[in-house]
């Protein structure tokens, strides 16, 4: 399954510490991309967010594959973890609506 991974730099995290960490960090996310469990790996519009895809069979999988994240591990940042699903909500809503032309 898909693991959504939302890693934040603690509000009260030296930032110094977090770039002692940065070179350590990236190979480890490598490692991971490269066995892989790291299917995608962004940054977002806000400062310090990195969000991860994961394939793992479960959320409890992906924690403990995080747990050895060098800047997890040192306690600088946070992890929110989401299992990703199908969509369903459009087949619950139009289940019984005619499917023939809506594709078109």
């Amino acid at each position: 399954m898909k693991i959504l991974v939302l890693f934040k730099v603690k509000d009260d995290a030296d930032l110094t510490e977090v770039k002692d960490y940065l070179v350590e960090e990236e190979r480890w996310a490598w490692g991971i991309y490269l066995k892989g469990d790291l299917r995608e790996h962004y940054e977002s519009d806000l400062p310090t967010p990195a969000i991860s895809i994961l394939e793992m069979e479960s959320i409890a999988a992906a924690q403990a594959l995080m747990q050895d994240l060098p800047l997890l591990k040192a306690g600088l940042i946070t992890a929110e973890y989401h299992e990703l699903r199908p969509f369903r909500n459009w087949e619950v809503l139009f289940k019984n609506e005619e499917r023939q032309g809506l594709a078109e």
